[in-house]
């Protein structure tokens, strides 16, 4: 690994060693949601939580990133597919060069698997490989097994293959998706050379239901998670994201201000039981995050957060 691109990789996988990545790339795929209306506002939250690296296409990061430059690591999306009009096939729309003019620190491409589309897919991945590793820069890559020929994108031995298409082709980092249980999901993480990060999507109803499946996932070996629409969709986006970092780092993390108390969390070690998050609680304030090998832990959750002028 070149030097360039061991520096890249310290920036994207934070002092855990496991990387937090926020994805705002959604409008191109699903529409302006709500929550990316308003791109400065949400640009902005997303950086106060202090996640490892933010995804983007090349114009946000022109337009919008540029003032927090150096905040967070900045992930290039160089693909984008649409659930209205190309389902089933990630179109090539930026390219390493653009990744590093823009001061990039990863390059990210989706590839559907399990379909017709995919033989051009892996065609074009195959090719992004080789360009990031000829300028030291990581590759991450969004392989899903959602191709029309698959009947269950979530079943662990779709998603174990799509893991080790990535894995094969040389991505470092391959975002993929849960397979709805901590053992099933080892399968993957087991079958995959690559560091393996987990998709958010709408694998839950709640923050609890995403807090949990990121514990489950952690404990059998996830290397990172790069989520989306829950986190900016929430009202306190920079609040989840700081809880987020807690189960990532286990380390206490400070915030400027917090109010009341609000009950944590408890897990027993490996087994990731339950996330307590009161439904009308702000999230914002975590004073002392998991160890998930030593014992009993507490998370605690501050009912507010003002940060910088940004009411969470």
């Amino acid at each position: 690994m070149s030097v360039g691109k061991q520096v890249r990789m310290r920036r994207l996988l934070g002092p855990s060693g496991r990387m937090l990545a926020i994805t705002i790339d959604h409008p191109i795929t699903r529409g302006v949601l709500p929550g990316l209306e308003d791109i400065h506002g949400t640009m902005k939250k997303v950086v106060l939580g202090k996640p490892d690296a933010i995804t983007m296409h090349k114009g946000i990061a022109e337009k919008v990133f540029a003032p927090y430059a150096g905040e967070s690591a900045m992930i290039l999306k160089i693909s984008a597919y649409s659930t209205q009009y190309h389902p089933y096939f990630d179109a090539p729309v930026a390219d390493v060069e653009e990744a590093v003019r823009l001061g990039a620190d990863a390059v990210s491409v989706g590839c559907i698997v399990g379909g017709p589309e995919q033989a051009e897919q892996l065609t074009f991945l195959g090719r992004m490989s080789k360009e990031a590793q000829s300028m030291g820069m990581p590759l991450v890559a969004h392989i899903y097994p959602k191709g029309s020929m698959v009947k269950d994108p979530h079943d662990a031995k779709a998603v174990r293959y799509a893991a080790r298409v990535g894995a094969e082709l040389g991505v470092d980092i391959i975002k993929t998706l849960w397979t709805g249980s901590a053992e099933s999901f080892r399968s993957v993480v087991e079958g995959c050379p690559s560091i393996v990060a987990l998709a958010g999507g709408e694998m839950g109803e709640t923050l609890e239901d995403y807090l949990k499946m990121t514990r489950e996932a952690l404990d059998v070996g996830l290397g990172g998670v790069t989520y989306g629409r829950f986190v900016w969709q929430h009202p306190h986006t920079s609040s989840v994201i700081k809880a987020l970092n807690a189960l990532i780092l286990r380390s206490k993390i400070d915030l400027k201000r917090g109010e009341a108390n609000v009950s944590g969390a408890t897990w027993e070690p490996g087994s990731a039981t339950r996330v307590i998050v009161g439904e009308t609680a702000r999230v914002a304030e975590i004073d002392r995050a998991i160890d998930d090998r030593l014992g009993r832990h507490h998370i605690e959750i501050h009912a507010s957060d003002r940060v910088n002028g940004v009411n969470e």
